[in-house]
């Protein structure tokens, strides 16, 4: 069997990558996917069954800290249960990758794993301003990493995607740096990535290379840096705080969910790293994202459930929770 772990920060397009996965290869292997998610209410798992995998879902904690045990019981079931050809494990965004690792890696797994491979997903827009709020956290990441696809390239100009590129291959100049839009990848060049064998200095682009805080001294990333997320310094554990909701047979209106939205961007409600919702509209469904400081909303299929979740910092649950309220069709409140 295959190990993928597939992990980044929240709103990094874990989720996304994953999905293109199970397109490219769900029809060849055998594909079992292990999302953890760091809330009660799961969004991730229920995305991924839309697109046809397989999916096994921990929510309610960090497989990396007070999941451990669970963690490994459960790759033991799914084993047994599905016999997969290839395991993805999605991590929650504040997991501690060398954590994970470990548990992965022992001896309790030597004889059914047959190779183990490690891609972060890196947010081009928000990456550096990360590493000034944490550095102990992200550089753990990027070491940890065999693969790394910097995503949302076409949020940034080319010169800061380059530049993001170098400083990620000066943390870690053996992993190879693959940039991406949409989670969309060079499977040739992906599949080539994963088979190649790590060696000091492989990656050829050391010649444009840069001290790590050149980028942080350029006014636009000076102008950027207040909005980025201020994580603890020093910290596997970054202190967030989820909140989540889940309505049975409940239609809402979407003006008013996306203008709740832009009252969690503006970080009026506390502050929201990421809020994913599904909701039901009338006759149809939609997925509601906020990542990275911007809002996307794309059709689902129609589902009789709606669910949100939303993990930051000081959250104010309770003005959220009376918002959430006010959203939903009069027709239904009746």
């Amino acid at each position: 069997m295959i190990v993928d772990i597939i992990f980044g920060f929240l709103g990094s397009g874990k989720t996304t990558f994953i999905t293109r996965v199970l397109k490219e290869w769900g029809d060849k292997e055998k594909i079992v996917v292990l999302v953890n998610e760091f809330g009660d209410v799961g969004i991730d798992g229920d995305l991924l069954r839309e697109r046809g995998g397989n999916v096994v879902e921990m929510p309610s904690g960090c497989i990396c800290c007070t999941l451990q045990g669970d963690f490994r019981t459960q790759m033991l079931e799914i084993i047994d249960t599905f016999q997969p050809q290839r395991l993805i494990i999605e991590p929650t965004g504040v997991a501690t990758i060398a954590q994970i690792r470990s548990i992965v890696e022992a001896q309790l797994f030597e004889n059914v794993i047959d190779e183990i491979n490690h891609t972060l997903i890196a947010d081009a827009t928000g990456f550096m301003g990360l590493y000034k709020a944490n550095r102990h956290f992200i550089e753990s990441q990027v070491k940890n990493a065999r693969i790394v696809l910097l995503n949302k390239c076409d949020k940034v100009d080319a010169r800061r995607a380059v530049l993001t590129r170098n400083a990620i291959s000066a943390i870690n100049p053996e992993a190879t740096v693959l940039m991406t839009e949409h989670g969309a990848v060079d499977w040739v060049q992906y599949t080539l990535a994963l088979s190649t064998p790590p060696a000091s200095g492989q990656w050829q682009g050391n010649k444009d290379s840069v001290d790590i805080h050149q980028l942080e001294q350029q006014e636009e990333f000076q102008q950027s840096a207040a909005q980025e997320i201020h994580l603890l310094e020093e910290q596997d554990a970054l202190g967030y705080e989820s909140f989540g909701l889940v309505y049975d047979d409940v239609s809402f209106d979407q003006g008013a969910l996306e203008a709740l939205f832009r009252e969690l961007n503006a970080s009026r409600l506390g502050e929201v790293v990421r809020a994913k919702g599904i909701f039901r509209v009338e006759n149809r469904c939609i997925l509601m994202e906020l990542a990275s400081g911007e809002f996307n909303s794309q059709p689902l299929r129609l589902s009789d459930q709606s669910k949100i979740s939303i993990i930051g910092r000081n959250l104010d649950k309770k003005r959220i929770g009376a918002s959430l309220e006010d959203c939903v069709l009069r027709a239904d409140k009746a």
